[in-house]
């Protein structure tokens, strides 16, 4: 039988998956995950009316991602009277956190399955098959789950690669130590196999993820450094470049500066959530650090690396701020000038410190904040991409733009978009040029590739 005929007979045997991701990049790596542990007997398809398995992999850092949830469940509850072989499995950070709850609450779900037991899914579904009603796992595990090493079969340039799961942080608004319980480091022998998987498959940058990334190894004996790990990384000879999401910073200390400016395949660009610049804020949410410790680690990334880009998240209406607590974030902003910032109204989550705390800030206030900070940041943002225009940059070369079919895009080391005319039919997405930049949009810039 010609190796065509076999794929497509086996492609004809194989169940229809989707799979709808809400949240972070921790949960498209799971959901990557999960598709790789079903590869052998199910394809993925692109809408849900085409599958006979669903999976809602779900976020509940916020509050609007868990409202989703229910809202998409009971569409598809219609689907199931029209596909009677449809199943639906509800995972991720919701279905850790509500565990039976959700089967009590949608007759639709068939199973939920917790953050620690992906690998569970089969069986699950093998049991909902037999007949044996819904199904739910949602135990913790104190060690790392046992997963299939790589990825889905995808061409990628970008890979995400886990290497710590949970978080011993504790901050009082944070609902990951109760849906991915306490940290965890992966096996750095693992994870180095699966950036060499990755790589040959094609990607040449590996995103590195983890709560709080640089403590990973502090639960090792004997301890691990993260730097051990990226120095082991990079000796993967095809990766060129390799990002981590996200340092806390009490974890950060000189050698990390040393760390980003000595290691030429580290992006110059740090994401280091500041949540607020109000030393009393940063207290009551339990971030361990002070308004000037930040700004003092600040400092040390840009004596080390001059031109790191630095990008941000920040949380606006935090119980208890008041118009100066907002005041002082705008100005760490003003002082810092974040590439980009990621900010959110407060969201009170179930089982976090912060949910019954006094000082409730009302939503009206909140969203004005949160519309006077975006402003700000926008501003920030197009004087920083300007700053651009006139130099020559390394890109790595995503694919077609999404915005101009006839033009590619790629990012800058900083992590910062770029736009170019596709003149040279031999580039391919994974191929690093230098561009001239030439110009900006509202987000990104423009460039011709030079030869």
């Amino acid at each position: 039988m010609s190796e065509d005929l076999v794929n497509i007979t086996n492609s004809k045997t194989k169940e229809p998956l989707y799979i709808k991701t809400y949240g972070c990049q921790m949960n498209v790596y799971d959901s990557d995950k999960l598709e790789k542990i079903l590869e052998k007997s199910h394809s993925i398809v692109d809408t849900p009316e085409k599958a006979n398995l669903i999976l809602i992999n779900t976020c509940s850092v916020r509050d609007k991602p868990e409202q989703k949830l229910y809202s998409l469940l009971g569409k598809l509850q219609k689907l199931k009277k029209t596909n009677t072989d449809l199943r639906i499995g509800v995972g991720g950070c919701v279905a850790q956190q509500e565990g039976e709850n959700i089967a009590k609450r949608s007759k639709a779900v068939d199973f939920v399955f917790g953050t620690h037991n992906l690998s569970l899914v089969p069986s699950l579904l093998k049991r909902v098959n037999e007949g044996l009603g819904q199904q739910v796992a949602v135990n913790y595990r104190d060690e790392w789950e046992d997963l299939p090493l790589g990825l889905s079969d995808k061409s990628r340039v970008s890979a995400f690669v886990s290497i710590s799961r949970g978080c011993n942080k504790n901050c009082a608004y944070c609902i990951v130590p109760v849906t991915r319980g306490k940290e965890v480091s992966r096996d750095p022998k693992e994870i180095e196999r699966e950036v060499k998987i990755a790589a040959r498959r094609g990607a040449k940058e590996i995103i590195l993820l983890g709560q709080t990334v640089n403590s990973y190894g502090l639960d090792f004996n004997p301890r691990m450094k993260f730097s051990e790990l990226l120095d082991k990384i990079s000796q993967v000879e095809e990766i060129k470049r390799i990002r981590f999401i996200s340092p806390h910073p009490q974890e950060i200390r000189k050698d990390f500066f040393e760390l980003v400016r000595d290691n030429e395949k580290i992006c110059n660009h740090v994401h280091m959530p500041l949540q607020s610049g109000s030393s009393k804020i940063l207290k009551a949410m339990n971030r361990n650090y002070k308004r000037e410790r930040y700004l003092k680690i600040i400092e040390g990334l840009r004596e080390h690396s001059p031109n790191i880009s630095i990008t941000t998240d920040i949380i606006v209406g935090f119980p208890g701020e008041s118009q100066q607590d907002f005041e002082d974030t705008l100005s760490v902003m003003k002082e810092v000038k974040f590439d980009n910032c990621y900010s959110y109204m407060f969201s009170p989550r179930p089982g976090t410190i912060a949910e019954n705390m006094e000082g409730q800030v009302p939503k009206e206030i909140m969203l004005e904040r949160l519309q006077t900070l975006q402003t700000l940041q926008d501003e920030i943002s197009i004087e920083r991409l300007k700053s651009f225009v006139g130099k020559t940059a390394e890109v790595l070369i995503d694919g077609p733009s999404t915005f101009d079919s006839t033009k590619l895009q790629g990012r800058l080391s900083e992590n910062i978009r770029l736009n170019f005319t596709k003149h040279y039919e031999d580039l391919s997405p994974g191929d690093i040029v230098n561009v001239a930049i030439s110009g900006t949009s509202k987000y990104t810039l423009k460039g011709e590739v030079i030869r």
